[in-house]
């Protein structure tokens, strides 16, 4: 019998299609998406427990997305989990206006260097 070896650090091939955002923590009625620049993509939404299984099953995900605070996690709680996930697409953090977001971004990227994180301010509606 042929024995075959699955290699942990193996490329996977992204599949042809537009791109694919994570809309992780928010409600069914909130739309995050509205004027983001994964707007044009496929956007999936999903709770945080369900992280882990999502990039399990979509690995090539561009965009991994949540609010900068929630009832269940934060922005810092998402980021080390995807770090241990091995994710390397980007991680947007939707917020509300904040006098100094970089002083958060610096904060999170120093926690998960291998992290691509960008803050976007929500946009009015």
């Amino acid at each position: 019998m042929e024995q075959r070896h699955l290699l942990t650090d193996a490329w996977v091939a992204r599949p042809l299609a537009p791109s694919l955002a994570l809309l992780v923590g928010f409600d069914q009625e909130d739309h995050p998406e509205h004027c983001m620049p994964f707007a044009a993509g496929r956007c999936e939404k999903l709770p945080y427990a369900l992280l882990h299984a999502a990039l399990a099953c979509v690995p090539w995900a561009d965009y991994v997305v949540s609010p900068l605070v929630s009832d269940h996690f934060d922005a810092l709680d998402l980021a080390a989990q995807l770090e241990l996930a091995g994710y390397r697409g980007r991680y947007v953090v939707v917020t509300p206006a904040l006098p100094a977001p970089h002083m958060i971004r610096r904060e999170i990227e120093q926690l998960c260097p291998g992290l691509t994180v960008e803050l976007i301010p929500r946009a009015r509606i």
